[in-house]
């Protein structure tokens, strides 16, 4: 018995469960919400390049008469090449000589989520404008 008359057995190993669940969700908090965090990069940075390269793509015939005009086929076309390079899926829109790309992407959370897994979507989107020049 302890000094105050109480028996305290078994308060060590409930500190110690609480102390390793508490360290649990940190570390998943950590290692889960970088993967989100990255995934979330990496789906923006697609769309943003993706876009890049949409805009690029101007009308060949409009530019020889000095109009700046997007080639709207070859555009998306070639948004989409650049999505599917990186393993993603999207949407491209082209408005004048804007150029818009949405993506979804998805990652596994599998620390927070233990013992299944959960699948964590993130949505990102980019637009791009061509410049009133041709160069």
């Amino acid at each position: 018995m302890s000094r105050a008359g109480r028996d305290d057995r078994g308060y060590a190993s409930a500190w110690t469960i609480a102390v390793a669940t508490a360290c649990w969700a940190l570390v998943g908090l950590v290692v889960d919400g970088g993967r989100a965090l990255r995934e979330r990069s990496d789906a923006f940075g697609a769309a943003a390049a993706a876009a890049r390269a949409g805009v690029q793509e101007i009308d060949e015939v409009a530019a020889v008469k000095v109009e700046v005009r997007l080639d709207e086929a070859r555009a998306v076309a070639a948004a989409e090449a650049l999505l599917a390079r990186r393993g993603y899926e999207g949407e491209v829109t082209v408005d004048g000589l804007e150029v818009t790309v949405v993506v979804e992407g998805e990652t596994d959370l599998r620390i927070l989520a233990a013992p299944d897994v959960v699948t964590y979507r993130v949505a990102a989107s980019a637009r791009a404008v061509r410049g009133n020049d041709i160069s």
